[in-house]
């Protein structure tokens, strides 16, 4: 093989490798696309050993109540619309208006450090197809005791 054939079969493969890339970016941004919603936005303000509380609004639909569900210790404890009020929320300009926080009872646990996670159910193109995005950050808090 010639210098030159090397060096345009090189050339080739260096493009094929640029195009395979671009398509698996592009596949990877559809499904991420296709299973999550950015206009998804919340926090998890408090968790302790009695209440697990934060917001959660969808900017594309600003009037709708999301669903959120808990986890604690990564394991599901409770699904729940965010439809109480956080007129702080709102204030802040997060909301259209005050009615999207959520509050939880903390279970029984056992007596130690936990963590509570909060996320909201988003539905993709199909309703029959539900994803879950965390909001805000996890916290960490301890039960004293077991309740």
């Amino acid at each position: 093989m010639s210098r030159l054939s090397r060096t345009t079969f090189v050339q080739l493969l260096i493009g094929k490798s640029i195009c395979e890339a671009l398509v698996v970016t592009a596949v990877a941004a559809g499904l991420f696309l296709a299973t999550t919603n950015p206009a998804l936005r919340g926090w998890l303000d408090r968790a302790d050993g009695q209440t697990i509380s934060g917001w959660a609004v969808d900017n594309n639909n600003p009037g709708r109540r999301v669903e959120v569900q808990l986890f604690i210790d990564d394991r599901f404890v409770e699904q729940r619309s965010a439809n109480q009020p956080r007129p702080d929320v709102h204030q802040a300009n997060r909301a259209a208006d005050d009615w999207h926080g959520f509050v939880f009872a903390t279970p029984q646990l056992a007596a130690g450090e936990h963590e509570a996670k909060v996320y909201v159910l988003h539905s993709g193109a199909s309703s029959s197809r539900r994803t879950l995005q965390i909001i805000g950050n996890p916290i960490r808090f301890r039960s004293d005791v077991s309740q």
